[in-house]
């Protein structure tokens, strides 16, 4: 079987990837961000509050890495549909491109560090995405 093939969107801005302790509060300033095209995640675990957000709201306290360019696999794309995270990551592993990989109840957001986005767009267009 194939591996599947998705529409690849850029969301404007760059991005940064945010470490703060696991009993952090969440900035409240992220919850009500409203930028059309951008986007927030938080996550917490055990070992720690981990937020991705566009580079100019990110808490300055934290421990940041980035930038980072965004690529949106916007669905909805079937849960049952397997392989779609692989067909983005594997073209870009083959060529030593770190990845950042956010899922979403419709899609995915595949984000690279900005450094590399040139090389990555021509990776993820040869593997048959489509880039907007």
């Amino acid at each position: 079987m194939p591996a599947p093939t998705v529409v690849l969107r850029p969301l404007a801005g760059d991005y940064v990837i945010v470490r703060l302790v696991p009993t952090a509060e969440v900035p409240s300033h992220l919850l009500t961000d409203s930028s059309a095209d951008g986007f927030v995640s938080i996550t917490r675990t055990p070992q720690e509050l981990s937020i991705v957000c566009r580079s100019e709201i990110a808490p300055a306290e934290a421990e940041i890495d980035g930038p980072w360019t965004a690529l949106y696999a916007s669905g909805p794309i079937p849960f049952g549909l397997t392989g779609v995270v692989t067909s983005l990551v594997a073209p870009l592993s083959a060529v030593g491109c770190p990845v950042f990989v956010v899922s979403t109840f419709d899609g995915d957001i595949l984000m690279i560090p900005t450094a590399n986005r040139d090389q990555a767009r021509e990776q993820l267009a040869a593997a048959g995405h489509t880039l907007r």
